[in-house]
């Protein structure tokens, strides 16, 4: 009887999925000849109703630190913009320039973030830059804005600084092997903390030295947990608690306790602590704009994970490939040798008019994005340019809710765009093409581009100048490939690993 239960149940809900989903399919199909567009270019799934052979393959595939590269690979086979099934909802996958423009540009009001991110990072980071969309981003977006502006970024002498413990921890010998993505990490850590936080980690010299790394341990784990999240999408239910919930509440707490002592202590700080001449930390900056804590801590959150990761991530890639790369190196050597770099009033402009070494970054930037890809969720119902019909050059019709995600590693590997060779380290390249801001996305675009990225293309600047300044020779001491370990940024799984030879 039991059995016969059951069985009954089981194809009741299989009749009613198959209803669910020729309904969805005569929906879309008219709503898609309402608005003059045509079938989008679809992967063929073996499951048709969660798409769970796509799914196994990417975490087959990330789990060997293939991820990334893969799905530039579904994207030679079957066309610049897919529409996929992810564990039961829609996708769409894309490297159109055209409908990258228009998602975040020329329509950016249909499409944001807040759907997709908020549900996942609002536990940890709450309500700020990163997690919402339209009015509400834009009053945290005018909160950071003095703070990241060219006025308050361009004095580097508090970052430079900062790096004289780094760079005095390299074997000066010429000949031990050190994996400097570990220090890199470290030391933009510390930088991250002390513009964000006004907070400088100093290691057993305070009282405070061992909160301030249980909050950075925490964080690391919040970072972990939130990146697996996103992943796992339904599944992330399988992650310890300590990864989330637990990390979270440690990470706020030390916020909380931070923004209460700023605040008492902001009448009797005296008026150079504000005075320009000096960068002030965001937090600092945030208590000028608000008397609102819990916005004071989400946007401080949110700004430390803008900047904490981007650049050790940038520099240990670009080190990687120049290791790799002598003659570039030496070139980059002759560019940087008579610079000043300890000189910081000029600093800013003279390291954004180093060509050579933008180059190098922009190549760097283009083989491997610190964000390969990133996504953005239908607002309303609306339209892409391009993804339709047999060729993938007609329209698409969009219903509400459906993530677009935007894979700027394949986006970067459009021969048309940056010529032939795409695979290889090549800075002389940039001196003769000329991508547009939707074919080379290395920190988004439009309005949502990040608001990070000029601070972390002047510290990363400045950082290859002082390696090429210290050291003659920067030598590989890993013959294996770039494999690409993804959190909310993608890093190398094998690190960098490499012997620096002193000048």
């Amino acid at each position: 009887m039991l059995e016969t239960s059951s069985l009954i149940l089981t194809g009741f809900l299989s009749i009613l999925l198959c209803v669910v989903v020729i309904s969805r399919a005569n929906k879309f199909k008219t709503s898609n000849h309402q608005h003059g567009c045509e079938h989008p270019v679809t992967y063929p799934h073996i499951d048709p109703f969660f798409g769970l052979d796509l799914k196994l393959q990417e975490i087959r595939q990330s789990l060997k630190y293939r991820g990334i590269p893969f799905m530039s690979k579904i994207h030679m086979r079957y066309g610049k913009t897919i529409w996929l099934n992810n564990l039961g909802t829609s996708d769409i996958r894309t490297i159109d320039s055209e409908n990258l423009q228009n998602a975040w540009s020329t329509n950016n009001s249909d499409w944001g973030y807040q759907p997709y991110r908020l549900p996942v990072m609002g536990p940890f980071c709450g309500r700020g830059f990163i997690t919402t969309d339209n009015e509400e981003w834009q009053k945290a977006r005018v909160l950071l804005r003095p703070t990241f502006s060219k006025a308050n970024i361009s004095d580097l002498s508090p970052f430079i600084a900062l790096t004289k413990a780094f760079f005095q921890g390299i074997p000066q010998d010429g000949h031990t092997t050190v994996d400097l993505q570990a220090p890199l990490a470290s030391l933009f850590v510390g930088t991250s903390m002390k513009f964000v936080l006004g907070v400088t980690p100093r290691p057993g010299v305070d009282g405070r030295s061992d909160e301030v790394a249980a909050f950075l341990k925490a964080f690391q784990k919040s970072f972990i947990g939130m990146g697996l999240s996103f992943m796992l999408g339904p599944l992330q239910f399988l992650i310890p608690k300590s990864m989330k919930y637990e990390a979270y509440k440690e990470v706020q707490s030390y916020l909380d306790s931070l923004i209460e002592t700023e605040i008492s202590a902001e009448n009797e700080v005296s008026s150079s602590h504000f005075n320009g001449l000096n960068p002030r930390s965001l937090l600092q900056g945030l208590i000028k704009e608000t008397d609102d804590r819990i916005e004071i801590r989400d946007n401080a959150l949110q700004g430390m994970m803008a900047v904490q990761d981007t650049t050790p991530v940038l520099l240990s890639n670009t080190l990687f490939l120049l290791s790799r790369n002598p003659k570039v190196y030496d070139r980059l050597r002759v560019e940087v040798r008579s610079l000043d770099l300890e000189e910081s009033q000029h600093l800013y402009d003279k390291l954004r008019g180093l060509s050579f070494l933008h180059n190098i970054i922009n190549e760097s930037l283009r083989l491997f994005p610190i964000f390969p890809a990133l996504a953005r969720v239908s607002l309303t119902d609306t339209t892409l340019p391009r993804g339709g019909g047999k060729d993938g050059n007609s329209p698409i019709y969009v219903p509400k809710g459906t993530k677009l995600w935007a894979n700027f590693y394949g986006l970067h590997r459009i021969e048309s765009v940056f010529g032939p060779n795409i695979e290889s380290f090549d800075p002389d390249r940039w001196y003769s093409i000329k991508p547009s801001p939707w074919e080379y996305m290395p920190f988004g675009g439009g309005p949502r581009a990040c608001v990070g990225q000029n601070k972390a293309l002047v510290e990363a600047s400045y950082m290859l100048a002082k390696f090429a300044q210290l050291y003659k020779r920067i030598e590989s001491r890993d013959a294996r490939d770039w494999a690409g370990q993804r959190k909310l940024t993608a890093s190398n799984a094998n690190g960098c690993k490499v012997v620096c030879v002193p000048a």
